[in-house]
């Protein structure tokens, strides 16, 4: 007799040696018979990465924190130093790969560590933090312990997933599932998705909102306030950036702000973090560093 499915499903998973893509599959074959749209979903997201709408349901599993560094070509990675707000919330990876890219990062690492880097708007913003100072590049390092976590999570899932479906009495004959089956995996509260702690948790994607900045003109602070204006920012932080405008020498490359432009880009960031400006950090960055960039004429 064949075993149902959905026991071949809780042995794989209990199974870590098993490859975690065959479970995934499988998982695939028996959300797809049950009609459960949101649990494929979330495993085609597993298989394929999350990318493009995928990115609005990230799991919170996926969002991990990471060592802030700046490549030094010297000493090679040092520390990044920020405030404790500010660096919490840069340091903040979202891990869209698939698993099966994550399988390969954590089994190729010899070093014992793996880097992500920046978008390039928030690569040019936190340079510019470090101003006077040598402009290093900064990217974020985590252990593979973390990138495994993200695995075993995923193959735990599945396992409460299999484990609510049987307690239901959806089991399956060999690989196909009956109608009352199917009725009752799609009727059950007991096995919907949200009942899955850890599954879904809504979060930004990685990349930085673009800006229209096309207003401001080179050297005229009044667009360069417009602007800022429209994204947001006080009237008091603008009156304080025109002072420090006025006070520091023109940058000569883009992100190569003067140390009071720096210093208010910093103070403008950990607001983000905080909460303080309702705009994201990835997006406080591309708003600052573009802007700033347009109206020294650099960018």
């Amino acid at each position: 007799m064949t075993q149902p499915i959905v026991i071949q499903l809780q042995e794989l998973a209990s199974d870590s040696n098993h490859d975690i893509n065959d479970l995934l599959r499988k998982a695939l074959m028996v959300a797809t018979k049950l009609n459960l749209a949101e649990f494929r979903g979330w495993i085609l997201s597993e298989l394929n990465g999350y990318s493009g709408t995928g990115l609005e349901s990230l799991p919170a599993y996926r969002i991990i924190q990471g060592d802030l560094r700046v490549h030094n070509p010297y000493h090679g990675l040092q520390p990044f130093i920020l405030p404790k707000d500010l660096h919490d919330s840069v340091a903040r990876i979202h891990v869209t790969e698939s698993v099966a890219s994550l399988g390969e990062l954590v089994s190729g690492t010899r070093r014992g560590e793996i880097t992500y880097q920046f978008q390039p708007e928030a690569e040019r913003l936190l340079m510019s933090l470090q101003g006077e100072f040598a402009q290093l590049r900064p990217l974020r390092v985590v252990g593979p312990n973390k990138l495994i976590a993200i695995l075993n999570t995923v193959r735990t899932r599945i396992m409460e997933w299999a484990l609510s479906l049987e307690a239901e009495g959806v089991l399956g004959d060999g690989i196909s599932f009956s109608a009352s089956e199917k009725k009752t995996a799609m009727s059950s509260h007991n096995i919907r998705i949200e009942n899955f702690q850890g599954i879904l948790g809504n979060v930004e994607g990685g990349s930085v909102s673009q800006t229209n900045t096309q207003n401001i003109a080179a050297s005229d602070f009044s667009s360069l306030a417009r602007y800022l204006a429209e994204k947001g920012v006080r009237e008091a932080d603008i009156k304080e950036l025109e002072h420090a405008v006025r006070d520091d020498p023109e940058p000569r490359t883009a992100g190569g702000f003067g140390p009071k432009v720096s210093a208010w880009i910093g103070k403008m960031v950990t607001l983000a973090a905080s909460g303080g400006w309702e705009v994201s950090v990835a997006t406080a960055g591309g708003v600052l560093a573009t802007a700033l960039s347009k109206f020294y004429g650099v960018g």
